[in-house]
């Protein structure tokens, strides 16, 4: 099976998530071996400052994961992750001490 696992950020008070495109971008197939996926309720920042403005940067708490899953013509079946990471007010602070 082929994975593509994606990200998308909704703003507060916001009815749906926000459609940046590629934000992570992760693909991984049955070979691939372990991807480790944030749950509902888990923080996640996403830092793409380094690439130019490519990508969007946010950071917020794993409002849902939805897996789509598709067979094709020839049999093989495909699995598209979205996670929505919705704007949070806890202080990140308080979730680590560095």
């Amino acid at each position: 099976m082929e994975y593509s696992i994606d990200y998308q950020y909704m703003p507060k008070n916001a009815s749906r998530p926000h459609d940046d495109g590629a934000v992570v971008g992760i693909k991984a197939n049955s070979e691939s071996g372990l991807v480790i996926l944030p749950n509902v309720g888990d923080f996640v920042h996403i830092d793409n400052s380094a690439d130019g403005g490519e990508r969007v940067s946010f950071s917020g708490e794993v409002r849902s994961r939805a897996f789509f899953y598709t067979r094709t013509s020839n049999g093989k079946v495909f699995c598209s992750v979205n996670i929505v990471v919705a704007e949070s007010d806890v202080n990140w602070g308080t979730l680590i001490k560095e």
